[in-house]
């Protein structure tokens, strides 16, 4: 005995649910849409912080020139506390036993 699979369902729900996906198919097919893609709020603020961080300068030269200033002239004097703690914070996995 030799038992053949059709493509026709028996289940009345499914028979549905396929005419329903053909029609939207032709109707999409003949008004000439494509694939819709739709992006989240969140994902546009991501992709738009990523690229304000790459067209950033990678060195904020009126920093290095205020920071160069201070040191020739012997006035800079770094918070040794505050870089502990900002130390601390960025990376703290660095300082677990």
């Amino acid at each position: 005995m030799k038992i053949s699979t059709n493509s026709i369902s028996l289940n009345p729900l499914e028979q549905v649910h396929e005419a329903d996906r053909d029609a939207s198919a032709r109707q999409i097919s003949t008004a000439g849409w494509g694939d819709v893609v739709t992006v989240s709020h969140d994902a546009r603020l991501l992709a738009e912080a990523s690229r304000a961080a790459q067209d950033a300068p990678d060195v904020r030269t009126d920093k290095v020139a205020a920071l160069r200033i201070q040191v020739q002239n012997g006035t800079y004097k770094p918070d040794s506390r505050l870089i502990a703690s900002a130390l601390i914070n960025e990376e703290p996995a660095l300082f677990m036993p």
